[in-house]
C-alpha cells in the first residue's frame, strides 16, 4: 500500500510550532507604485466627471464677480480604469528554504489527511478480488481504468491483485488499464491536488488518467488480437492446452 513516510513528516509539520510565524502577513514580492500619479485621461475616460447629483447646479445667488467662476462638483468616474504600476517591493524580502516547506507543508497536510482517511477506508473494507474480477471481465478497458483510479493501491500493491484478476480469467486489457490507472492517480492523490491545484487540475488529472489508462488498455487488446490471443484468460487457457 501507499507508503506513509511523506504523510508523516506532513502531518509533524501540520502539528508543529503553530506561533506567530503561521499567521504573519507575507510581504508581496510586487506592490503597485504608491507614488504613480493618474492621468487625467485614460483611454478615453477622463478621471472625474461631473456629479450627476440634481442638486449640482449653479446657485441662483452666485456672483462671478465676487465668488470667482461657478464649477459643477467633480466625481470620480466610473469607468476610468487607470491602474498603477507594479514595482518592486522595497521591503520584500525572500523566504528561506525552511519557511517555504513550513508553509507547503501546512498546505498539504488536510488534504493528504483527507486522502489517506479515504484510502485507508476502502483498504479497510478488503477488496472483493473475485466479485471485481467477474465484474471486470465484461467492463473492458475502461472499467479497469476506473477501478484502478477508486483502489488505494500504489504500483507494488496493485501487481498482487492484478494476477489474481488474470487468474480469474479477467481480459489482459482490462488488467493492464488497472495496472496502469494505479500507478496514475489515486484518491488520496486526487484529494491533495484538490487542495493544492484546485478542482480543475485535480479533475483534469483525473480525466487523463483514465483516458491514458483506457488508452493502454485498449492496446493491450489489439496488440493480443493481433497476435491471436494467449492472453489473459488464465482459467480457459489451461483447459484448451491440455486438450
Amino acid at each position: 500500500m501507499r507508503s506513509l513516510d511523506t504523510i508523516t513528516v506532513l502531518l509533524l509539520a501540520a502539528g508543529a510550532d503553530a506561533g506567530d510565524s503561521c499567521c504573519k502577513k507575507r510581504l508581496q514580492r510586487l506592490i503597485p507604485d504608491a507614488a504613480a500619479v493618474p492621468p487625467d485621461v485614460h483611454e478615453g475616460q477622463p478621471r472625474l466627471v461631473v456629479d450627476p447629483d440634481p442638486a449640482n447646479v449653479r446657485p441662483e445667488s452666485w456672483d462671478d464677480e465676487d465668488d470667482g467662476p461657478w464649477e459643477p462638483e467633480m466625481v470620480p468616474n466610473p469607468a476610468f480604469a487607470w491602474r498603477p504600476p507594479i514595482v518592486p517591493n522595497p521591503e520584500y524580502t525572500p523566504p528561506t528554504l525552511a519557511t517555504e516547506l513550513e508553509e507547503e507543508a501546512r498546505k498539504a497536510a488536510p488534504w493528504v489527511v483527507l486522502g489517506v482517511g479515504l484510502s485507508a477506508l476502502l483498504e479497510a473494507a478488503q477488496l472483493p478480488v473475485e466479485a471485481l474480477a467477474g465484474l471486470l471481465r465484461c467492463a473492458g478497458p475502461l472499467g479497469g481504468a476506473l477501478l484502478g483510479l477508486a483502489t488505494p493501491l500504489c504500483s507494488c500493491g496493485s501487481l498482487p491483485v492484478a494476477a489474481a484478476f488474470v487468474r480469474d480469467g479477467v481480459p489482459l486489457g482490462a488488467v493492464v488499464a488497472f495496472l496502469t490507472a494505479t500507478q496514475s492517480a489515486g484518491i488520496d492523490s486526487a484529494a491533495i491536488g484538490w487542495g493544492l491545484l484546485g478542482p480543475t487540475a485535480a479533475l483534469a488529472r483525473l480525466a487523463g488518467s483514465l483516458l491514458l489508462a483506457a488508452a493502454a488498455g485498449a492496446a493491450a487488446s489489439l496488440a493480443l488480437r493481433g497476435g491471436g490471443g494467449g492472453g489473459g484468460s488464465g482459467r480457459g487457457g489451461g483447459g484448451a492446452g491440455g486438450a
